[in-house]
């Protein structure tokens, strides 16, 4: 018997918030975390939720403003960001707007392009997640 514990956002609240990043000294983390990977890790689990949904007729969640924060966010010391992750997060943000705004014609489609846009970003710059984002993609078969 297990018990699986998730914590609960209410659907439109972000865990990174507009006071910046919340503390993160996990033991995973010692020192604390970023604000961009506090960010990516709700960026991971918005898309989660996305997924849990893509069955049923449930209307995709408001794109979170918050996400706007990707080209300001700080990143990990001794990480930088260049031009190229600036014109991977504009896709990235166009392909959230894009999935926030789909109908059940084309959720599928902006979902994985969502996804998509995670993975191409990732394969360039911060390879380490690529299989869990490669797992996020949907295929209804």
């Amino acid at each position: 018997f297990i018990i699986f514990i998730m914590p609960i956002v209410p659907s439109g609240t972000d865990a990174y918030t507009n006071n910046g990043a919340l503390a993160d000294t996990s033991q995973r983390n010692p020192n604390g975390s970023s604000e961009l990977a506090l960010l990516m890790r709700e960026m991971q689990s918005y898309t989660h939720r996305a997924k849990a949904h893509l069955n049923t007729d449930t209307v995709p969640e408001t794109y979170p403003q918050a996400f706007d924060k990707l080209h300001s966010a700080t990143v990990t010391p001794g990480i930088s960001k260049n031009d190229f992750f600036n014109t991977f997060a504009d896709v990235y943000l166009k392909a959230v707007k894009d999935y926030s705004g789909s109908n059940a014609g084309n959720r599928t489609e902006t979902y994985n392009a969502m996804v998509s846009a995670c993975l191409s970003c990732h394969a360039e710059h911060c390879p380490g997640p690529v299989p869990v984002i490669k797992k996020m993609m949907w295929d209804p078969k």
